[in-house]
């Protein structure tokens, strides 16, 4: 009985030592790490620094946690190589990085032969594995690329370049002059951004090169895959400000899915770049109340755009024209398309909506419908060539101007716009 006793006295001993010790309470800690603690120093090399923040994460993404960067600028160095351009860091799964805001920013730093990524994860095209990179955040700092160069462009240059991801999220991060897109991930799934803001980026390549955005978002290797961005800003971008982009034209045979659960972009602002906002061969995708100003060609311009819609956007001042559509050859044949503008209005531009069909019978598989928009200071409202399946327009507003038509159109709606009353 005495032995039994002092067993129970000692269990319950320990159970108080362990559970409320220091060591205890060190391994909560260790969950948010605060990564000056650990040696990240703005008065490091990028070398150095690469390698702290990449151990960080490595070493937390087993059980999850949290790397935060106090404010300072932390130069970052290759790190790692991609079969195209090479990265700073590598992104694991259950990680979250966490900074100051604008005062918290990692600037990726020399020159490369092909793009150096701050942010990378692609298993998918590294090993052939389709792996997802899985819960992760990203809040509250900046990726500044300016001190970075490519001698070629591949596309690879990215402030976040991610093929094949669940449940991750942005929230208050700027992406900056990086030679390509600031964030060009791929296959996204229960993921958004929301508050994030691309200036300059695409600067390693030309108004000819792919990528080159502010926010390129891929997608076509799953029906699940969904993001929304949310009250985002792109601006002076090399091509796009905000675009998505169907993997299929570039790999059919790993990107064959032709439909994704939900693509959105809403309350988002785009100014100063080629295009503002743009969907190639997009699915699904639904722009709300987004505003466009001052696009060097098109404000929202839409390639093989299939079951997009469009609702409550502006344009203004846009140069060639607030919405264009076009109908091309991809893969050797002709595209469905078809997209709906409602509720949409265009201001001081050359064209409101220019639409361009197939230009044989056999492409006659375009179809756009244009509602109550509104039309002010613009040359033509709508005009349209080449050959179309369906145009409805209906109860459109435009000051005196009338639309000009060109195409030939198999089922046309003109009914109840201003123009009809003239």
């Amino acid at each position: 009985m005495k032995t039994a006793k002092i067993f129970l006295c000692v269990m319950i001993f320990s159970l108080f030592i362990f559970g409320c010790s220091p060591s205890g309470s060190q391994d909560h800690r260790e969950d948010f790490l605060n990564a000056s603690e650990y040696g990240l120093s703005a008065e490091n090399t990028g070398e150095e620094n690469s390698k702290i923040l990449q151990n960080l994460i490595d070493m937390l993404s087993e059980k999850g946690g949290t790397v935060y960067i106090p404010s300072g600028e932390y130069e970052f160095a290759k790190n790692g190589t991609q079969l195209l351009g090479s990265h700073c860091i590598k992104m694991k799964s259950n990680v979250h990085i966490i900074g100051d805001g604008e005062t918290t920013v990692l600037k990726p730093t020399g020159d490369s032969y092909a793009g150096l990524d701050m942010f990378y994860f692609n298993e998918y095209l590294d090993i052939g594995e389709a792996v997802y990179l899985e819960n992760c955040r990203f809040e509250n700092f900046v990726i500044d690329g300016s001190q970075t160069s490519c001698r070629i462009y591949t596309s690879a240059g990215k402030g976040f370049m991610f093929n094949l991801f669940r449940n991750c999220h942005w929230k208050n991060v700027t992406v900056q002059y990086t030679d390509a897109t600031g964030f060009g991930v791929d296959c996204p799934i229960d993921s958004s951004m929301t508050d994030c803001t691309a200036i300059g980026c695409g600067k390693g390549a030309t108004v000819e090169s792919t990528g080159a955005s502010g926010f390129g978002i891929g997608f076509g290797y799953c029906e699940e895959e969904s993001i929304q961005i949310v009250g985002c800003t792109a601006e002076d971008n090399r091509k796009f400000g905000f675009f998505f982009e169907h993997q299929g034209l570039f790999s059919d045979e790993r990107y064959g899915t032709e439909r994704v659960e939900e693509l959105l972009l809403r309350d988002c602002v785009s100014r100063g770049n080629l295009y503002n906002y743009g969907g190639l061969m997009a699915r699904n995708a639904v722009y709300d109340s987004c505003v466009s100003s001052e696009a060097q060609h098109y404000g929202f311009y839409f390639e093989n755009a299939v079951g997009t819609e469009v609702l409550n956007c502006v344009s203004r001042n846009d140069t060639l024209a607030g919405f264009a559509i076009h109908q091309t050859e991809a893969g050797g044949k002709t595209q469905f398309a078809d997209i709906t503008l409602s509720d949409c209005q265009c201001e001081n531009n050359e064209y409101g909506v220019k639409i361009i069909g197939g230009d044989t019978p056999l492409a006659k598989t375009l179809s756009v419908d244009v509602l109550r928009c509104v039309f002010t200071d613009v040359s033509c409202p709508v005009y349209t060539e080449g050959m179309l399946q369906k145009l409805c327009l209906r109860e459109n507003a435009a000051d005196g101007k009338i639309p000009c038509f060109s195409a030939k159109i198999e089922n046309f709606t003109d009914e109840a716009n201003s123009w009809n009353e003239s």
